[in-house]
């Protein structure tokens, strides 16, 4: 078994809690998420969803639909001062897995969360080969480290 599925093993059996803010940070994060490009898409989505204005959507009732039962660690973000990017694979803003020193942002419960293992293994983001599921990307390991061994045995690889 590679590594990097190991690696997301592991942390899928780790008991795993969002940050906890003071009372005088956490009006301040409030703050900051609703000025976010994810935290304005969200509340377009769930506009949408329930075909309603934007505008009649309250801000502090969508921010604790989004942080109940988060499967993301929002306050870990913002005291990370994460910054969040534009997927060029849906056009969207999306915040990362971890913080810059190996955090998980991302719960075990988040279906994504692999991706962020399969990355610091293979310095690719899954999305950009095809791979968009944990199956996938476990099958895709198996066949490199195949090919690698198959290498490695004909002296190509070390």
């Amino acid at each position: 078994m590679a590594d990097w599925i190991k690696e997301y093993e592991d942390f899928k059996n780790q008991d795993w809690k969002p940050t906890t803010l003071s009372k005088e940070e956490e009006p301040k994060f409030k703050e900051w998420l609703q000025t976010t490009k994810l935290f304005n898409a969200i509340k377009k989505d769930v506009a949408l969803e329930n075909k309603i204005s934007e505008d009649a959507l309250d801000n502090n009732r969508l921010i604790k639909m989004i942080l109940t039962n988060s499967d993301y660690d929002y306050r870990g973000a913002y005291k990370a001062g994460i910054k969040e990017v534009i997927d060029p694979s849906d056009n969207r803003p999306h915040w990362p897995s971890s913080t810059g020193d190996g955090k998980m942002l991302k719960s075990p419960k988040h279906e994504t969360a692999w991706k962020e293992f399969f990355m610091r293994k293979f310095d690719a983001d899954p999305d950009s080969i095809g791979l968009s599921d944990y199956e996938s990307a476990k099958q895709y390991t198996s066949k490199q480290n195949n090919l690698n061994q198959r290498l490695q045995k004909r002296g190509l690889m070390q």
